[in-house]
């Protein structure tokens, strides 16, 4: 092995040492393996070349060259004094920075009060995630250079790189005195690939030279914009009935879903009912929309009058062009109302990227979504979820909640690395944030205990693989309802499946969960990272979202839904379905006397796009398949041979490009009758 690949086997020793000294053994060896199929693709990649070296993340001198570096104890398991994460730093501008772009930054940081201890350190976090420039000291003229200068003469003033992109400026002679300044200069360096309000540079210090250290309270920030726009997200309501009036709004987005400034210049909506384009006759009226943070979008008002399934379409200047999800206009009123939503994300919070505001700013104004939950990593990221981080996170849910318009749960990612990963989600607005890495949380039973008091729930989301698969040898506990099917990291339906997730693992799929006797409703939500809650993730095949029948849009009515387990998933777009079996609609648990003759089964679709075909799943085992024929589909059905005892049947809708959508079961026990 030569030194490229050691380097990389030091990197990855590194990553997994940071990832907490109270992660377990079998946690840490389960990263490694991650990360070592990383490693074993770059050495493939490079058909192990001892040619000339890159530039080094680490400082260049060999190990044993190497002179004494403080302690630096993981942020994660790291106990701050009072003096720890004092200073104070600003940076030279706060942008705007157009996203990907080449800039130079300065932050210049000020010692406080305590000063910096002989063994202790200031710490410059420079974002690890989506595509920030890794930053480097040796070459000055290639991208990412940092240089630190000092404000005091100390010529043992050292700095070390350490991974996740933090630079550590220390003092190998002595203390570093209050009121020192220090200039961090981070040139040529590529922004990050998404907008937002905030991206920060953190910056921790450790006063007491212990080895814990704390970032400072007001840490620098920057905001970074998005590119020109080259696509429309056209979204509008999903039922309504005639002569209702409607709002079809059209968003400006980047490449890469970024939402921006719109051109000036004539937006034209289409209309089509039926798939046939119809004449518009002056109902239909545009109006540009200033969001808070300067981004534009277009709304336009129409009433539909006739019964029938529309899409609207809107063009704009410079080739601009949208098409909406589907919307059915039909009469009457339904006992049961149909939202979407995406209940799976992150923040720059964690290890995603933009602020919780605005996280929830996209989902409802973009996205169009009825519902939403932020579910940043309780133990993954550069920011301890604890204190005013945490109380952030829950007031942004209740500051985005309007019952009767938009619902948020404040929630959570317990991210366990042998067990699977799990959200938690709490009913009414507040709760506690647990750790997987803890004693008292660190098992799923372990967490179902600690959340018995609240009214909480949790759901395991990509299950069948991916970053890790769910142990399904652990029932679901009591507040345990659901099981994500999809997002952007594939499909959990079953091993192979259409889209299936990366690095499937046998037996750890939905249909495993449910063939095991597990009762849980199935649904789907990104795990974006990228801030675009709804909108799916550049690259992925895939997406997630969440449908719902729900009384009304409340807190109280969705959470009643998701126990009554009256939801079901797609792969990202809008499809409409409905599913009922021997009466019931998706979710329940009925008998059924077999002297009643054959089963009914009813499903009804709508589609973003046309049907490519429609299933219907009984125990894993399709039992009814046929093509479809444009975007609606409906059938009545019969199961004459049913198995006896307990089944599960539900639905599943495959678009021609792709796209799915899947009902939560419903469970019909079988009875002789006699």
């Amino acid at each position: 092995m030569g030194p490229r690949q050691e380097g990389f086997l030091r990197i990855l020793r590194l990553f997994a040492a940071n990832i907490g000294a109270e992660v377990r053994d079998n946690q840490r060896r389960i990263i490694m393996r991650y990360f070592s199929a990383i490693l074993l693709l770059t050495l493939l990649c490079s058909g192990c070349s001892e040619k000339a070296e890159e530039a080094p993340v680490f400082n260049p001198a060999a190990p044993e060259e190497r002179r004494w570096v403080p302690e630096v104890v993981p942020y994660l398991d790291a106990k701050p004094s009072k003096v720890d994460g004092e200073g104070t730093a600003l940076p030279l501008s706060h942008g705007p920075f157009p996203v990907g772009s080449r800039q130079d930054f300065q932050v210049d940081f000020t010692v406080g009060k305590s000063g910096i201890a002989k063994g202790g350190f200031i710490m410059l976090q420079i974002s690890p995630w989506w595509g920030w420039a890794e930053p480097q000291i040796s070459y000055p003229g290639q991208p990412g250079y940092v240089e630190v200068k000092p404000s005091f003469d100390d010529p043992e003033i050292a700095v070390e790189l350490l991974p996740l992109n933090r630079v550590m400026v220390f003092s190998r002679a002595g203390a570093i005195p209050a009121g020192a300044t220090i200039r961090f200069s981070y040139i040529n360096a590529r922004v990050d690939r998404f907008a937002e309000a905030e991206e920060l540079f953190q910056i921790f210090t450790d006063g007491d030279g212990d080895g814990n250290s704390a970032c400072i309270a007001r840490p620098p920030v920057i905001r970074t914009i998005a590119r020109p726009p080259v696509s429309l997200r056209v979204t509008g309501p999903t039922i309504v009935q005639p002569g209702e009036e409607i709002a079809i709004r059209a968003v400006p987005l980047d490449g890469l879903g970024n939402w921006g400034k719109s051109p000036f210049g004539g937006y034209r909506l289409s209309i089509f009912r039926e798939e046939e384009p119809i004449p518009e006759t002056g109902r239909a009226s545009a109006r540009l929309v200033n969001a808070k943070g300067g981004e534009k979008s277009i709304s336009f008002k129409y009433t539909p009058e006739e019964e029938g399934i529309y899409f609207f379409q809107v063009d704009g200047p410079k080739g601009l062009t949208g098409k909406s999800n589907v919307l059915l206009c039909r009469k009457g009123q339904a006992s049961l109302n149909l939202y979407f939503g995406d209940i799976h994300g992150h923040s720059r919070q964690s290890d995603g990227t933009g602020t919780p505001e605005d996280y929830y700013r996209y989902a409802r104004e973009v996205s169009g979504l009825d519902i939403s939950s932020l579910t940043d990593h309780a133990d993954f990221g550069t920011i301890p979820i604890r204190g005013d981080v945490w109380e952030r996170i829950k007031e942004a849910a209740n500051q985005a909640y309007q019952p009767g318009r938009f619902v948020t749960f404040v929630a959570f990612e317990w991210t366990n690395w042998i067990y699977g990963h799990r959200n938690v989600y709490y009913r009414d607005g507040d709760g506690p944030i647990f750790r997987s890495i803890d004693p008292e949380s660190n098992t799923p039973e372990k967490l179902w205990k600690v959340i018995e008091p609240y009214q909480a729930m949790t759901i395991a989301h990509h299950v069948g693989g991916g970053p890790i698969a769910t142990d399904w040898s652990i029932p679901p506990g009591p507040k345990e309802w659901l099981v994500e099917i999809s997002s952007i990291h594939g499909s959990s339906e079953y091993y192979g499946c259409e889209s299936c997730i990366y690095r499937p693992v046998r037996g750890a799929f939905v249909r495993d969960a449910l063939a095991r006797g597990y009762k849980l409703g199935i649904f789907g939500s990104g795990d974006n990272h990228d801030g675009h809650p709804g909108n799916g993730s550049v690259g992925a095949p895939v997406t997630g979202l969440l449908g719902v029948y729900s009384t009304g849009l409340t807190r109280e009515e969705v959470w009643e839904a998701f126990q009554r387990r009256q939801v079901y998933g797609t792969s990202g777009p809008k499809i409409i379905l409905n599913f009922r079996v021997a009466d019931a609609p998706m979710g329940s648990e009925v008998t059924w006397e077999r002297s009643r003759g054959a089963i009914p089964i009813a499903i009804r679709a709508v589609a973003c796009d046309k049907i490519d075909r429609v299933e219907i799943i009984r125990n894993g085992k399709i039992v009814f398949s046929v093509k479809g024929d444009g975007v609606f589909a409906q059938h009545l059905l019969e199961d004459d041979a049913p198995p006896g005892g307990e089944s599960w049947y539900y639905a599943k809708i495959i678009q021609q490009d792709g796209q799915m959508a899947w009902s939560s079961p419903v469970w019909v026990e079988v009875e002789s009758g006699e």
